[in-house]
C-alpha cells in the first residue's frame, strides 16, 4: 500500500471528528516549545516533517478486546494536564465496518501541531511556586507576520508561545497572528475576510506571510501517512518497536513500556495515576516509569534489568495481581519521604528508594526505630554515591541482605557488611565524619546532613530553609575588607576568599523553618542571638564570640559539637 497525502487541516478535522486516537502504547508527551517553534519553521519553508503510521482498527476489535484508546491532548499543563486523556470506551458504532485510525509514529509531531492549532500549553514560570497556580499563564502560538524569511538563519518563521496580552503588545515592530485562527478561512475568503478587515492591505510582508501560512496549514497535502490494518495488539507492537527502535527518539524505557502495556491493558492508566498522585505529595517529586517498572520487578524478586525479555507476560501478570499491595508500599514509602524533608529539590537518587519500599512491601514496619534508620539509610546510600553506574547490582547486593530481615525492624548496620561497586560501604569512620565538613557547600547534601542533625523537625508540616548563621552577604568583600581580626591585623585577601567558600559549608548551616529564616535574612549573627527567642539555638559554641571577626574561632568550634553529634547517629557504639 502506498503513502496517503492529507492537509494538516484534514488531521486536524480527524481528531476533533474522533476519528482518530493514541494507542496505549504510546509513551507521554515531551516536546519543548522549541522543538513545536523548529517544527512549525519546518512546514513553513516546505522541509519534509517525516512519516506517520497509523494503526486502522475496526471500533468493534477495539470494544471486544478492550484496547484501550486515548485522546489527543489539547491544553497542555505542565502540572495539571500532561497526560492523554483516556477515549469514551467502549465506542458507539452502526456498523461492524466502522473503524478508527490510532497513531503509531509521529506522536509528539502530531500532537504538537493539534495543540498549537488547537489548544494551548501551560508550563511553569521560573522563580514561581509549582502550587500556585498563577505560575502556569495559558498561552496560545502565534506567528510573527512580519517575519524576514532568510536561508542563513536556523529559525526564519518566528513563533512563539504568547498570552494574548504579551501578542497585543506589538512591540519591535513585531505582528503576532494566532496561528489556530488560519482554519477558519478558505482560500477565496483570505482577502475579503482577513487581509481586508485587518488593515494588512498595505503590509506586502504581512500579506505574504499570512497566505503562505493557510497554504502550508489549510490546502497543501504535507502530511504522509502509511496505514496498517491488524486485529492484535501483539502485531500492533511489533510494528510500534520495529519502527521507533531504529532511532533515538523513544527511550529503552518507553519501549518496556509498551510491552507492559501489551500483556496489561490499564497499565498505563494505573501507572500514570500512581505517578501523578505520588509527584504532588509534599513540595513535589519527579518520580518517573522507570522508577514504577523498576521497583515492581524488585518487590516481586524478579531482576532488575530493564530489558524486553523481563517483561514476559507471566511477570506482568505477576505485577498486575500484586498492583494494589505495591502502589501502596510505594505511596507510603514517599509518605515517610516527605515526613523526612525530601521533594525533588534535594533527592540525588531515586534509584535509592526502592529498598525502603521492599522493606515496607515486605512487612517492615514505619516505627519510630525503623524511620530513623531508614532515614540514616537514605541519606547514607546517596551520601556514598552507593547507587551509580552499577545501580542493579547494589539493589540486588541490598535486596539479598534485607531478606535475610524480614518481619524485624529496619537496621541500618544490617546492610554494614556489603561491598558495593569501587568497594563502597553504607559504613562511616570517624575520619568519613569529619571529611564532610569540607567536602560539602550548600546544597541537596548538606540538607541531608542537617535533616540527620535536626530529627525532630516536622518536615512534612512545614518548609525548613538551610540559613547560613553568619549571613551569606556579610561575606561579601566590599563590607569585609577592613575587617580586624582577633589577633588585630586586617584580614588578608586570600582569607576572605577562603571565608567566602567556607560560608557555605556545614559548620555555617542550620536548619530554619521557612518564615524565621526570611526574617533573620541579613541580621548578623551577633544581634540575631541576642533576640530571646533565638536562645535556644542548636549546636551554638560556647563562651566564644559571635562576631564575624571570630568567623575562624566559631567555625571550629561549632564542626566540633556537630560532627561529634553525627558520629554519635552513624558509628555504632560497638565499632
Amino acid at each position: 500500500m502506498s503513502y496517503i497525502k492529507v492537509t494538516i487541516k484534514d488531521i486536524i478535522d480527524d481528531i476533533n471528528s474522533r476519528k482518530m486516537y493514541l494507542p496505549a502504547i504510546q509513551r507521554k508527551y515531551v516536546w519543548s516549545d522549541l522543538q513545536i517553534v523548529r517544527l512549525m519553521d519546518s512546514i513553513m519553508r516546505g522541509y519534509p516533517i517525516g512519516t506517520f503510521l497509523l494503526w486502522k482498527v475496526k471500533k468493534k476489535i477495539v470494544n471486544e478486546k478492550e484496547y484501550s484508546m486515548y485522546e489527543f491532548i489539547k491544553d497542555y499543563h505542565e502540572r495539571d494536564l500532561f497526560n492523554n486523556p483516556p477515549a469514551p470506551q467502549p465506542f458507539t458504532y452502526n456498523s461492524d465496518d466502522e473503524y478508527i485510525w490510532s497513531l503509531l509514529d509521529g506522536q509528539q509531531r502530531l500532537t504538537s501541531i493539534y495543540i498549537s492549532l488547537q489548544g494551548s500549553i501551560r508550563r511553569k514560570l521560573p522563580n514561581k511556586r509549582w502550587k500556585n497556580d498563577d505560575a502556569f499563564p495559558q498561552k496560545e502560538l502565534y506567528f510573527n507576520l512580519h517575519s524576514n524569511y532568510t536561508e542563513d538563519d536556523d529559525i526564519s518563521y518566528e513563533f512563539d508561545f504568547l498570552t494574548e496580552a504579551e501578542a497585543e503588545s506589538n512591540k519591535d515592530g513585531k505582528l503576532w497572528y494566532r496561528v489556530k485562527d488560519i482554519l477558519k478561512y478558505k482560500q477565496e475568503e483570505l482577502i475579503t475576510s482577513l487581509i481586508l478587515p485587518k488593515g494588512l492591505a498595505t503590509d506586502t510582508l504581512a500579506t505574504s506571510n499570512i497566505s503562505l501560512l493557510h497554504r502550508r496549514f489549510v490546502t497543501e497535502e504535507i502530511i504522509n501517512y502509511f496505514e496498517v490494518e491488524a486485529d492484535s495488539i501483539d502485531n500492533v507492537l511489533d510494528i510500534f518497536v520495529r519502527v521507533n527502535s531504529g532511532g533515538t527518539v523513544l527511550s529503552k524505557s518507553d519501549l518496556l513500556f509498551s510491552t507492559i502495556v501489551s500483556h496489561w491493558d490499564k497499565a498505563r492508566d494505573e501507572i500514570d495515576k500512581l505517578l501523578s498522585e505520588i509527584n504532588k505529595k509534599g513540595e513535589g517529586f519527579k518520580f518517573t516509569n522507570d522508577f514504577i517498572m523498576r521497583t515492581c520487578l524488585y518487590l516481586l524478586d524478579m531482576s532488575v534489568t530493564l530489558k524486553v525479555e523481563t517483561f514476559k507476560k507471566e511477570s506482568v501478570i505477576l505485577i498486575k495481581n500484586n498492583w494494589n499491595k505495591i502502589k501502596t508500599s510505594i505511596k507510603e514509602t514517599v509518605d515517610l519521604l516527605v515526613d523526612f524533608g525530601f521533594s525533588s529539590d534535594n533527592i540525588m537518587s531515586y534509584v535509592a528508594i526502592s529498598p525502603i519500599v521492599y522493606y515496607h512491601y515486605h512487612g517492615g514496619k514505619f516505627d519510630k526505630t525503623s524511620k530513623s534508620e531508614l532515614r540514616k539509610y537514605y541519606i547514607t546510600a546517596q551520601l556514598r554515591q552507593i547507587f551509580g553506574a552499577a545501580s542493579n547490582s547494589a539493589l540486588t547486593l541490598i535486596r539479598t541482605e534485607l531478606k535475610k530481615h524480614t518481619n524485624s525492624s529496619f537496621a541500618l548496620s544490617d546492610l554494614y557488611s556489603i561491598r558495593f561497586t569501587g568497594d563502597r560501604t553504607l559504613k562511616y569512620t570517624s575520619e568519613d565524619i569529619d571529611s564532610l565538613f569540607d567536602t560539602y557547600e550548600i546544597g541537596a547534601y548538606t540538607f541531608m546532613i542537617l535533616s540527620l542533625l535536626y530529627p525532630n523537625l516536622k518536615f512534612g508540616q512545614k518548609g525548613f530553609h538551610q540559613d547560613h548563621m553568619h549571613p551569606h552577604t556579610s561575606f561579601e568583600t566590599e563590607k569585609i575588607s577592613n575587617l580586624n581580626l582577633p589577633d588585630g591585623t586586617v584580614i588578608s585577601s586570600d582569607t576572605i576568599s577562603e571565608w567566602q567558600r567556607r560560608r557555605n559549608t556545614l559548620a555555617n548551616l542550620q536548619l530554619l523553618e521557612g518564615r524565621e529564616n526570611e526574617e533573620k535574612n541579613k541580621t548578623p549573627l551577633e544581634e540575631w542571638l541576642k533576640k530571646p527567642e533565638n536562645k535556644g539555638v542548636k549546636y551554638l559554641p560556647k563562651d566564644i564570640s559571635y562576631s564575624l571577626s571570630n568567623f575562624e574561632e566559631f567555625m571550629e568550634k561549632r564542626q566540633e559539637i556537630m560532627s561529634s553529634e553525627l558520629k554519635k547517629i552513624l558509628i555504632p557504639n560497638d565499632q
